[in-house]
């Protein structure tokens, strides 16, 4: 079976030095078994243990609760269902190579796929050392745990989102027009942290910061709005 290297790299957003280390992370056992070669399972174990390492430093570092806390966030992070979404999000599960009877019976389950991440995270380590392999797991898979948490903690009314309802209160007052300014952009790629202001007929209104841009023009949203509502729309 031919193996799309360029195509599968271009997604990961890493490029392997060893490209046959690449496809053995892609390789399941039934696939080895028919056609010979190493299969992926022994950097499946590997790979399980650097994101547990990774997810354990971020959870200590962002002092998220206890160590009863801790466990559970670290649970919900490393466990199948979030690996198979990140598998599922960067469009990968083309390129796993399964056996013959495997691929008959349709057997793509979550253990399939989580596995194929955890080897993949390990194949990024040994080929370029922690930290790409863990830019990898921020970029894919601790940075999705993020947005589903600001989600459960935030529930705009209605349904709507700071900068729906900024949008909707400037239109009902015939204020103006709304725009958004990016501000700056630091700190490293696995924790970037963006600055963005939102003007009102150009003019700067609020600032807001966050780990993306949407993030901090929501957080921007917020305050302008309570910045108009406090001076009855002046």
């Amino acid at each position: 079976m031919i193996f799309d290297l360029d195509g599968c790299q271009k997604k990961i957003g890493y490029v392997f030095k060893d490209t046959m280390l690449l496809r053995r992370c892609f390789t399941h056992a039934s696939y080895s078994h028919e056609n010979g070669g190493d299969d992926n399972e022994l950097l499946e174990f590997f790979g399980d243990a650097i994101i547990e390492f990774v997810v354990t430093e971020y959870l200590y570092k962002n002092s998220f609760g206890d160590e009863g806390k801790l466990t559970e966030y670290r649970k919900d992070l490393v466990s199948k269902t979030p690996l198979q979404r990140a598998m599922e999000r960067l469009d990968l599960s083309q390129y796993v190579l399964l056996g013959h009877g495997l691929n008959l019976s349709s057997s793509h389950d979550e253990k399939l796929y989580s596995s194929v991440y955890e080897a993949l995270v390990a194949g990024i380590y040994i080929d370029g050392g922690l930290k790409p392999a863990k830019d990898f797991i921020y970029r894919t898979l601790i940075d999705d745990y993020e947005l589903r948490l600001a989600k459960k903690k935030v529930k705009p009314k209605a349904g709507k989102d700071a900068k729906s309802l900024l949008q909707e209160f400037v239109q009902k007052l015939k204020l103006g027009s709304i725009s958004y300014e990016s501000m700056s952009r630091k700190g490293p790629d696995h924790m970037p942290e963006f600055r963005e202001a939102v003007l009102l007929n150009g003019k700067r209104l609020a600032e807001g910061k966050g780990k993306s841009r949407k993030a901090a023009q929501t957080e921007a949203a917020e305050r302008a709005l309570e910045k108009l509502k406090k001076q009855g729309g002046n």
